[in-house]
């Protein structure tokens, strides 16, 4: 095992200060509102995810021995807490904007409630390695793509940059869990291609819902979509190569280098251990 991959089981529980002021402009992802709403609409899921992962590994914890990964079990589930309470607090921003969010996270609510009532505990932890996976590929291609963040509002900025800095921490710790309580393969395609349609069809939802109270039509999305998509050419393939890369039988995130990177971009933006 090389330094790299070591480095990744060092999970470390930060408590960053994110101001969320009303100055914070409305198109702040390169003045593109498709982009932007791309992730004010991953922004609205992410606290029941990050609770749901939460719950998912916590339940396996006394059939784990490993002490190692208990302790990352404790730092994954500090460091998910935070994400969510984050994340929502970004709530009042697009509040004081304008949008009307409530009628969708309740719905929402029901249906992440309804899935997690439905399945059966070794199916949730093995969405929640997938979804893991997920949230660590778009975090390896934010920490890798500097462009990306460039010229945005600083608390958006740093708000990415820990976040994704901190996925790649602890991107093996659901996985493991998974591994250790005997998920088979059959489970983990089911799981993966079950949180592709979940995150494909509530991303969509969320991001037409703040789209059509702009008055933006889909013509002009798909304009905004083409104009990012050229700017930024290589993710798209960054995206799916990453992601199918889930497939192989023998993957595990480990294996994927950048732990060291999402620790300098945390002090760049002024966050430290």
């Amino acid at each position: 095992m090389d330094r790299d991959t070591k480095l990744v089981h060092c999970i470390k529980v930060r408590q960053p200060e994110f101001e969320f002021d009303f100055d914070i402009p409305k198109y702040w992802f390169y003045n593109n509102p498709v982009i932007t709403h791309n992730f004010n609409g991953y922004n609205l899921l992410f606290p029941e995810f990050e609770r749901f992962f939460i719950r998912s590994v916590a339940y396996f914890k006394t059939q784990i021995q490993d002490e190692k990964l208990l302790e990352q079990i404790k730092a994954f589930s500090g460091q998910e807490s935070l994400h969510a309470q984050a994340h929502e607090s970004y709530f009042k921003v697009l509040e004081h904007q304008g949008y009307k969010i409530n009628r969708f996270l309740t719905y929402y609510k029901r249906y992440a409630l309804m899935i997690e009532n439905m399945a059966t505990p070794k199916l949730r932890i093995a969405l929640t390695a997938a979804a893991e996976h997920y949230t660590a590929t778009i975090a390896d291609i934010v920490l890798t793509n500097p462009a990306l963040l460039k010229n945005m509002h600083p608390t958006m900025k740093k708000l990415i940059i820990w976040h994704s800095a901190e996925e790649v921490e602890h991107r093996t710790v659901a996985f493991d869990v998974m591994k250790t309580i005997g998920v088979n393969y059959p489970t983990r395609l089911l799981a993966f291609f079950m949180t592709s349609l979940d995150m494909l069809l509530w991303s969509t939802l969320s991001s037409l819902m703040l789209l059509r109270q702009d008055k933006i039509s889909l013509l002009k999305s798909i304009q905004y979509k083409r104009q990012f998509s050229k700017q930024f050419a290589s993710v798209k393939k960054q995206l799916r190569q990453s992601l199918l890369a889930y497939l192989k039988r023998d993957f595990h995130p480990g294996k994927i280098k950048h732990l060291q990177l999402a620790h300098e971009q945390l002090k760049e933006v002024g966050i430290h251990d």
